[in-house]
């Protein structure tokens, strides 16, 4: 499986093996196509199929797609080996593109949720990864809308 963040170039790789686990190496040629299903449950076609490049002599199959467009969704990336006595093998991959401000947006909890932050006079500072850097301060009131380090009713973001 691989996952995106809203993605603008993707590489599609396959690397081809014999049932037995060893890597393939008489693959002839190699195709891929991207494609979703929609709720409807129809079948979209995001990249037409396209030919595969061998990676030196070895067993890994490549191509990269620099997409117009790719919103989220889920993907399949659907692979076509052949073989040079004939035989084919189809393989299939799922391709997930998230959104990068989610992902963001939740980096940012995880660094308030197990980063460092200290109470400074009425300020609580919130510090990003490096521990230094100040990443978002707060000014402390207690319950009647005084300044305080101790009893805090609330915080307020500073401008």
């Amino acid at each position: 499986m691989i996952v995106l963040l809203n993605p603008a170039q993707v590489i599609l790789q396959v690397a081809a093996q014999n049932p037995d686990g060893t890597p393939k190496l008489n693959v002839d040629n190699g195709s891929v196509r991207v494609y979703h299903v929609t709720g409807a449950g129809a079948e979209v076609e995001d990249l037409a199929s396209v030919p595969l490049v061998q990676v030196g002599a070895s067993n890994t199959w490549r191509y990269r797609w620099t997409p117009a467009a790719l919103p989220v969704d889920d993907y399949f990336a659907e692979y076509t080996l052949e073989d040079t006595v004939g035989k084919t093998y189809i393989g299939l991959e799922d391709v997930l593109v998230r959104d990068i401000a989610t992902q963001t947006d939740l980096a940012i909890l995880k660094q308030f949720e197990t980063g460092r932050w200290k109470i400074v006079a009425n300020q609580m500072i919130f510090y990003e990864d490096d521990g230094v850097t100040p990443l978002l301060t707060y000014d402390l009131f207690d319950e009647g809308g005084v300044p305080t380090m101790e009893d805090v009713f609330e915080r307020v973001p500073t401008p």
